[in-house]
């Protein structure tokens, strides 16, 4: 028997299958099948991976969902229909919904808590606790939990650290759910001016986990709240008149991080009196800058290499895979778990492509589940020269973003001070000048490439160094602004003939 877990609906569809003895046959995104970024829904031709004998499990509970989200009234009777069969026949995934029990449900954190318990490196259960925080899942926001999945903490909408980072996002005229990380980028150029005032008004709001019914926070406690939606926009026409200043605007996205960075680490402090090894999962895991500052609170620290909606895809196969086998930890060893492209290639010929043009893509072997590229659907760039701009323009991304070094493991501590890890989760000082690689506060989100690092960008790096003394690459993900990452052979080939950019 396998276990498949799968998330859609919401934003960030996947789908992952576990076998018994916990080994990850494969783990993808939706939205690099569909070719639309964070794909709410998984493609149809996806579920034909599943077997019959498969146990499969979703990763929320939506009979709670649609008492507490904030989507519209459409969009849940969308969702209900599924539940029910109601759509049957009409070519998508209702008869899937038809198969599924109750039981069958994993609780939305608990999905994230798996992605990121099952997952970790250390074998002992004892003395971990884990962290879940994101926008909203079912009616929770942040969830701590003991290693048995019970909870020690948990609020509520509309006590939210991830949707008003979101609702700041919108407000700034970017993409709610998949442009924070532009938010971040950008508050390193700004002044955190209403930081302490927002930290304070967040303090202040209500928990509807105080109602009458604290499983069911219900729209209409949301409601009861919308005086949070009025003070941002009131804070938003007071400090910033004009989103397209981009001073203004960066002194709002300094003070969202702010603001994000204090309830982080508050909720840590709390999870670090119930275990001193963190798991830590959700879509707010993403926010680097945070991530750095709680690492030293702890022993050890494993941030899911997949925090997003689908990662829980595999967290909540997990989750099932564990209860009925009565084993905690899946067999991770790398997050290349989807399409394989097979080819062969050199990286002596790579190499000479970087030095005579500073830029080329790379698309071999199996694709990363997760956030970053790390080597198998990846742009590099020579970090000698000043291609930030240049490969800016080549991803239509907006000239301010930085870019995140790979580095060979045996030069990190000559090259960055601060914490690094092969998944690009931290952000670390600079202590070189290549300022390709170097963010405008002299900080970096360092990706350590180590030697048995299961990818073609291992050897590759070796050659570089060889040929120039530097241990180090430009690596960003093989995408445009607003598309998803290159999966096949197909989509590697329409990058040279579209974009004119060698892939290898």
């Amino acid at each position: 028997m396998r276990y498949v877990g799968w998330s859609e609906f919401w934003h960030d569809a996947g789908i992952a299958a576990i076998t018994e003895g916990g080994d990850i046959e494969w783990a993808v995104h939706g939205e690099r099948y569909s070719e639309k970024k964070f794909d709410s829904r998984l493609p149809i031709a996806l579920f034909d991976w599943i077997k019959d004998d498969d146990n499969v499990t979703y990763y929320e509970d939506p009979w709670i969902r649609q008492h507490s989200h904030r989507k519209t009234k459409g969009h849940m009777d969308r969702v209900r229909d599924h539940i029910t069969g109601a759509n049957k026949g009409d070519g998508d995934t209702s008869m899937i919904w038809t198969s599924l029990d109750y039981d069958q449900c994993i609780p939305h954190h608990h999905s994230h808590a798996g992605m990121a318990y099952y997952t970790r490196p250390w074998e002992s259960s004892e003395d971990t606790v884990i962290v879940t925080i994101d926008g909203q899942g079912e009616a929770d926001t942040i969830n701590v939990l003991n290693h048995k999945f019970e909870t020690l903490h948990r609020c509520v909408v509309p006590k939210s650290i991830g949707l008003i980072y979101t609702d700041f996002t919108q407000a700034l005229g970017y993409r709610a759910m998949e442009d924070e990380y532009v938010v971040m980028g950008m508050s390193a150029y700004g002044e955190p001016i209403f930081g302490d005032e927002l930290i304070k008004y967040f303090g202040k709001l209500s928990d509807a986990d105080k109602g009458p019914n604290p499983e069911l926070a219900s729209w209409d406690r949301w409601v009861q709240e919308k005086s949070l939606a009025a003070w941002i926009r009131r804070k938003m026409k007071a400090v910033c008149p004009d989103p397209k200043d981009f001073k203004q605007a960066s002194n709002v996205a300094a003070s969202v991080q702010k603001f994000a960075e204090y309830h982080i680490l508050e909720i840590m402090k709390l999870a670090r009196k119930h275990g001193s090894k963190l798991c830590y999962g959700g879509g707010v895991a993403q926010n680097v800058v945070a991530n750095s500052l709680f690492k030293s609170m702890f022993d050890e620290v494993w941030i899911a290499p997949s925090p997003t909606d689908a990662g829980s895809a595999l967290g909540c196969a997990a989750r099932t895979w564990a209860q009925a086998t009565g084993k905690d930890r899946i067999n991770w060893t790398n997050s290349f778990l989807g399409y394989d492209i097979k080819r062969d290639i050199n990286p002596r010929e790579v190499v000479d492509h970087l030095v005579e043009h500073t830029y080329c893509g790379v698309a071999n072997g199996r694709a990363e589940f997760g956030p970053r590229a790390l080597g198998n659907r990846s742009l590099i760039a020579d970090p000698r020269f000043d291609v930030k701009g240049t490969v800016n323009r080549i991803k239509r991304r907006q000239q301010f973003r930085p870019f995140a070094p790979a580095i060979m493991e045996e030069f990190v501590e000559e090259y960055f001070d601060g914490p690094t890890n092969e998944y690009m989760q931290y952000q670390s000082k600079a202590l070189h000048d290549y300022k390709a690689v170097t963010h405008v506060d002299g900080t970096a989100r360092v990706q350590v490439v180590r030697k048995d690092h299961a990818s073609i960008l291992r050897p590759i790096l070796e050659e570089f160094y060889d040929r120039t003394g530097v241990p180090m690459l430009l690596n960003t993900s093989l995408n445009i602004r607003g598309k998803p990452m290159v999966n096949d052979e197909r989509h590697a080939d329409l990058w040279e003939k579209t974009y004119g950019v060698k892939v290898f």
